[in-house]
């Protein structure tokens, strides 16, 4: 093997190592550095080559080059190996499969069998072209990405990610149909029948693949429709106890006017006054204000304001809310209560001015801003893109991101988190659209 062929195995190495990792994390929807994912398949493309230069047999260079993979991806993106290593594998075969046919195709087309032959030139003309089929497709992925963050969403962006991997597993299977039955170039039958049962195992991995995601979605579903439940229900006891002490408090209320009516004919106005101050607190823990003319959100609001009262946490509300949209009260009563809670749980642990919670809602044409701001100790723990809670009871708590994410995807929204100075701030944006009322 000559220079220029180490070289050239080097930089297609490089190139399949950095393409898989890219999709992996891209389909994961990790985030990773891209520039440090380039560098380590670099030094893995170096590995992987010089056993390609000593001559070791295939499916020892592609088990090596799967194990250093599956290395990279976790030490990038910190995630559990089930799903990368499933497609690693499947990756790897594809890439294979899709070098046998470019190059079968190519002998066919020059009536050569050199195309074939891994140790001629010839064969790398295949491999190059795969190559940049591959980073044709992450250039689009990148591209997408870019222009995601301006007109497009991310369900738009994965659709075109999942139309490519089904277009690739059943033109895989076209194509191997068709060079089996051709008679230009001579295949043996033999590889030729491992080629076809490679090409029916993508077909079934990406099915598998589609089903596995869709049963992931459906539990994560399921768990955030639990999780909004129990915290309906709890609102509605905390809205149940409102009303409670506001029925005792009517219901004694010709009570409180007759014994004011004593104090105040017999002079005592030192002590109406104090019977004044003791009607005070429960007259002002019943009474609603309207923040956003929406009525289960702005009981929601009265309840963490005396919920703050009582944990001793500054809270202050700036709302311009629009009237008679199409976001509805449970997708409203979601965002607002998760951000709440999880503003509560940060606050808990700290000191003085850090006590506090700020919300902001601003409405800018027709786009609707949420902004929270809370003081916590320290930076929160992001992992998977997601704030991990620090309660011990991780199967109740740590979902509330999650459910704001699933109320805002519902109007095109986003959210976006940011740590600075012990300050955790949150904001949320959705687009919503006027309802005519009559």
């Amino acid at each position: 093997m000559n220079g220029c062929q180490i070289i050239s195995y080097f930089f297609t190495n490089g190139l399949r190592i950095f393409v898989c990792l890219y999709l992996i994390i891209a389909v994961l929807k990790g985030s990773s550095d891209r520039k440090r994912a380039g560098i380590l398949s670099a030094l893995a493309a170096v590995l992987v080559t010089g056993l390609v230069t000593l001559q070791v047999a295939q499916i020892y260079v592609t088990g090596t080059e799967i194990i250093l993979i599956i290395l990279l991806v976790r030490y990038l993106i910190k995630t559990e190996l089930r799903m990368p290593l499933f497609l690693t594998f499947f990756y790897e075969i594809a890439v294979l499969l899709w070098e046998f046919m470019v190059s079968a195709f190519l002998g066919i087309l020059f009536q050569s069998e050199r195309f074939l032959n891994k140790n001629l030139p010839e064969y790398m003309i295949a491999v190059w072209m795969v190559r940049l089929l591959m980073l044709g497709i992450v250039f689009w992925k990148i591209r997408t990405e870019r222009i995601e963050g301006e007109i497009s969403s991310s369900q738009e962006t994965g659709q075109g990610i999942n139309r490519i991997i089904s277009g690739i597993a059943v033109a895989g299977i076209f194509g191997v149909v068709f060079l089996s039955g051709q008679d230009v170039i001579a295949i043996e039958d033999e590889e030729m029948t491992t080629w076809i049962i490679f090409a029916m195992l993508i077909l079934v991995a990406v099915l598998f693949f589609y089903l596995s995601r869709q049963y992931e979605m459906e539990k994560k579903v399921a768990q955030l429709e639990k999780e909004r439940n129990d915290l309906l229900l709890r609102d509605y006891r905390l809205l149940k106890d409102t009303y409670a002490a506001n029925a005792r408090l009517f219901h004694d209320f010709h009570n409180h006017i007759e014994a004011l009516h004593r104090y105040l004919v017999k002079d005592q106005t030192a002590e109406a006054v104090q019977y004044l101050e003791g009607l005070r607190t429960p007259i002002e823990a019943v009474t609603q204000s309207v923040w956003t003319g929406d009525e289960a959100a702005d009981y929601l609001l009265s309840s963490r304001q005396a919920l703050a009262a009582s944990r001793e946490i500054e809270i202050r509300y700036h709302i311009e809310y629009p009237r008679h949209t199409n976001i509805r009260s449970v997708d409203l009563v979601a965002i607002l209560g998760n951000l709440l809670d999880n503003a509560f749980e940060a606050v808990e642990g700290t000191e003085g001015e850090l006590r506090f919670v700020d919300l902001t809602i601003r409405r800018i044409h027709e786009m609707l801003i949420i902004k929270l701001v809370n003081g916590c100790k320290a930076a929160p723990v992001i992992a998977e893109g997601e704030v991990k809670t620090t309660k011990q009871d991780k199967k109740l708590h740590g979902w509330g991101l999650k459910s704001i994410r699933t109320a805002a995807e519902r109007y095109d929204g986003t959210v976006e988190t940011e740590y600075e100075n012990n300050r955790f701030c949150t904001v949320v944006t959705l687009s919503f659209e006027p309802v005519k009322t009559e």
